[in-house]
């Protein structure tokens, strides 16, 4: 992530320059960002978006409505696609955007990184900011370019991933995320498809005990149960179990999704299954979602509390669906059973405490690696 020192620079051009709220997707790229942001106590005030895409349209809405530049923030490389749609709809309109950009850097100066060679596409200038030092100067140039008109303008920073220790420091805000994988297995209907999402820490997780031990479509549809799920991709795990379940709607289908991911694609993802229920013969259509009561990474200091709490499983009874949240884990496993017996698919929220590598990796059967184009798992090796 930015240098913090490089994100008070940035947050402190923006102030000077009166910008009032920045809209950003607060991924753990921006993570220094956003808490510079919320130092200032509201100016410049940060405004979460769904996404990248959401956030450079709120972005462009605000330069059009409120006058000023409209800033936007972003994860980089390939995440920064998103802000595409939303800047080039601000280039057309001549609207004066900037877009700030971690980059997974840094990239060496013979090189022009995936986030600037995208921004390039969209943008009328885009600055890196390969020296800290020469940050505040580009803040300015960027403003001043975007000001000018023409449409948005990029500013891209460095950034270093954080590594997994400082994660695991991060307090519980739950009980642990394994629980509910053991009460899972003793439950799992032996025909069943357990799809997992492709950016939950479960390195060397393959099929449930219990389920048969492989996974394929045969002449008449699916067959078996399993393990299967696209590999990196958020939030990919309910639209997945979805085409699952279309493909053989007589059998049962559980999607394991976190938080994260579960804003990414399911609060939508789940008007989809209520409409496509009444033609499934088996109703059976569980979504666990992981609700760490974190949704993205936001906040650098641990001690912080964490206050994101989406009410998934309310979301789901809205819609006519089954919803069940558990936030004691005596009652994990009456929930599954409640879950797996209900007669319309259903929303186990689980409130489980932060997802570490290894939370749900308890198996020692062979490993399934699916990736995000493979239609469906091919068999387990034997």
């Amino acid at each position: 992530m930015p240098d913090p020192s490089v994100a008070d620079a940035v947050v402190g051009r923006l102030l000077a320059w009166r910008i009032p709220r920045v809209f950003g997707h607060p991924e753990e790229a921006v993570a220094a960002l956003v808490e510079a942001l919320d130092a200032t106590g509201g100016d410049p005030e940060f405004v979460p978006a769904r996404d990248a895409v959401s956030a450079a349209v709120m972005a462009a809405g605000h330069a059009r409505f409120a006058g000023g530049p409209g800033v936007c923030l972003a994860a980089g490389a390939v995440a920064a696609a998103g802000l595409l749609a939303g800047l080039d709809a601000a280039r057309r309109a001549g609207l004066p955007v900037l877009a700030v950009v971690a980059e997974p850097g840094p990239v060496p100066d013979d090189e022009v990184g995936v986030t600037t060679r995208l921004l390039a596409e969209v943008c009328h200038g885009v600055r890196y900011a390969a020296d800290p030092v020469r940050v505040p100067e580009l803040v300015d140039e960027a403003l001043r370019a975007a000001s000018r008109g023409g449409g948005p303008v990029g500013l891209v920073l460095p950034y270093r991933p954080a590594d997994d220790r400082r994660r695991a420091a991060s307090p519980a805000t739950g009980f642990a995320a394994r629980l509910v994988l053991d009460e899972l297995s003793t439950r799992l209907p032996p025909t069943a498809t357990v799809v997992v999402d492709g950016t939950l820490p479960m390195t060397g997780l393959a099929h449930l005990p219990g389920a048969p031990g492989d996974v394929g479509v045969g002449p008449t549809g699916l067959s078996g149960g399993g393990v299967v799920g696209p590999t990196g991709l958020s939030g990919g795990a309910l639209p997945y179990a979805v085409a699952v379940k279309l493909a053989a709607p007589d059998q049962p289908v559980v999607a394991l999704v976190a938080d994260d991911g579960m804003r990414a694609h399911g609060l939508a993802e789940l008007v989809n299954i209520a409409r496509r229920r009444p033609a499934w013969p088996d109703p059976r259509l569980v979504v666990l979602v992981c609700n760490t009561r974190s949704g993205h990474a936001r906040h650098l200091d641990p001690a912080r509390p964490v206050t994101d709490d989406v009410p998934y499983a309310g979301w789901a009874r809205l819609l006519g669906l089954h919803g069940v949240r558990v936030d004691r884990p005596e009652l994990v496993g009456a929930a599954w059973d409640e879950a797996l017996n209900a007669d319309r698919p259903c929303v186990l929220e689980v409130v489980t405490d932060a997802l570490t590598r290894g939370s749900w990796n308890r198996l020692t059967a062979p490993t399934v690696e699916v990736d995000a184009q493979c239609p469906l798992a091919a068999p387990y090796p034997t």
